[in-house]
């Protein structure tokens, strides 16, 4: 055989799996930081984008909770932006950006009232900072709330340890809920 029927023969062979999607293993998280210390998982299943709004996009709201930063827009919508370190209890150290790294989720399959189907309800939430997505098998989760601050816990729905550190997967219907409670 030549060297030549050889690598076609090869080629032919690799040739479909250049072509194939790659399985890719686990539910997708956001991952992003809160604080300097607290870095958490968001569900991608509820994730539209992830934007970098500079603070003259968003307009101030008068009698609002401090959690809320206010209003902004994307893709021609409207949509009410929060500090989600500040809203869970924690300190925030994104009150004192100038661009904020907002993550925006479609709330409406969160809510525990049904809204109209054909009006897609978004909420910007603003971290520290946003650190890519990152992969997670069902049996890397574990239900311990103990690694992380007590205001935490009641919007944690589990955790995976990633290079010895815990990283708590955040509750979005909790966050929704407390969001519009207040």
């Amino acid at each position: 055989m030549s060297t030549a029927t050889s690598s076609l023969s090869r080629l032919e062979e690799l040739l479909p799996q250049l072509f194939e999607a790659p399985q890719l293993q686990g539910e997708p998280y956001l991952r992003c930081q809160l604080t300097s210390k607290i870095t958490a998982l968001v569900s991608m299943e509820f994730v539209l984008e992830s934007l970098l709004v500079p603070g003259e996009q968003i307009t101030s709201l008068p009698n609002m909770s401090s959690f809320v930063v206010g209003l902004t827009t994307s893709r021609d919508r409207v949509f009410c932006v929060v500090d989600l370190p500040h809203l869970l209890g924690l300190t925030s150290p994104c009150s004192l950006l100038q661009t904020y790294q907002m993550i925006v989720l479609r709330i409406s399959p969160l809510l525990s009232k049904p809204t109209n189907p054909n009006k897609e309800l978004l909420l910007g939430l603003v971290v520290n900072r946003i650190q890519g997505v990152m992969r997670v098998m069902s049996e890397e989760r574990v239900a311990n709330q103990e690694d992380f601050p007590s205001q935490l816990t009641p919007y944690i729905q589990g955790s995976v340890i990633d290079s010895g550190t815990p990283l708590p997967i955040l509750n979005l219907a909790a966050i929704v809920e407390k969001t519009l409670n207040k």
